[in-house]
């Protein structure tokens, strides 16, 4: 008798920000098993829809981590195949989160990477890691190889473009060091239901520069349900890995 492949594991850290949640939602409904890993910053409206979901969800399970601490990472990562990594600050952005942000992204890879059931990152990265620098309105369009420049961002106190950049760059060199397997998506200002509701702050951080990039032709949006089906679309392909993909509105960029 023939049986049918099961559905993968995956881990959504941090499942209660705003794209995370979408991303949980989307992976229950296709039939996948989540490991909703929430970050200790306070329980939100969203942390507490999850843990409601859970009571009546048998395939979604709640872990509490610290992403200072690579080993709690571990324990949520247990028989998952995928990570998907969305580390969005819900307080904003200063410049202490740039190093949090980063610390946290070097501890999901390397929690990855101690993983032998992990088949690839999927990590969420921003634009605003795209299209930051002095001569932002000469570029003729954000691809693959588009970063924003840190001492800009440091000097203009890009706060978001830098913790993204950072994050991400950290992230890319730690994968490729330890021969793990990772896509990276750059949405544009992330639009939804409850937007203003549950991801007001990140957003307003988003924001800081808006008039430039409106005057430049980067500041793009694009529907959360979107993202959330960018990210698991490269998960499911199997020929995604080593790139980096732009989505704002429909259009993609590929790193790698």
């Amino acid at each position: 008798m023939n049986q049918e492949k099961p559905m993968s594991c995956c881990c959504v850290l941090d499942a209660s920000t705003y794209v995370g949640f979408w991303i949980l939602k989307k992976l229950l409904t296709r039939g996948y098993s989540v490991h909703a890993a929430i970050r200790k910053n306070g329980e939100s409206m969203l942390e507490e829809k999850i843990r409601n979901m859970q009571a009546t969800e048998e395939r979604l399970v709640v872990y509490d981590v610290d992403v200072l601490d690579y080993q709690s990472i571990l324990v949520s990562l247990n028989n998952c195949n995928a990570m998907f990594c969305c580390l969005d600050n819900p307080e904003g952005y200063d410049e202490m989160e740039v190093d949090f942000e980063v610390r946290g992204a070097i501890n999901v890879v390397e929690a990855c990477a101690r993983t032998e059931s992990i088949d690839k990152i999927i990590f969420s990265s921003s634009l605003t890691a795209a299209i930051w620098r002095d001569n932002i309105g000469t570029q003729k369009d954000v691809d693959e190889k588009s970063w924003s420049d840190l001492d800009f961002c440091l000097k203009k106190k890009l706060w978001h473009a830098l913790a993204k950049t950072q994050s991400e760059k950290a992230a890319w060199a730690l994968a490729m060091d330890r021969m793990v397997n990772m896509v990276s998506v750059n949405p544009g200002l992330i639009i939804g239901p409850s937007v203003t509701q549950h991801n007001p702050r990140p957003t307003m951080s988003f924001l800081k520069g808006a008039a430039q990039m409106y005057e430049n032709g980067v500041l793009a949006y694009v529907d959360v349900e979107f993202v959330a089906d960018v990210h698991i679309r490269v998960f499911e392909d199997t020929s995604a890995c080593g790139m980096r993909k732009r989505c704002k509105e429909v259009k993609f960029m590929k790193r790698g």
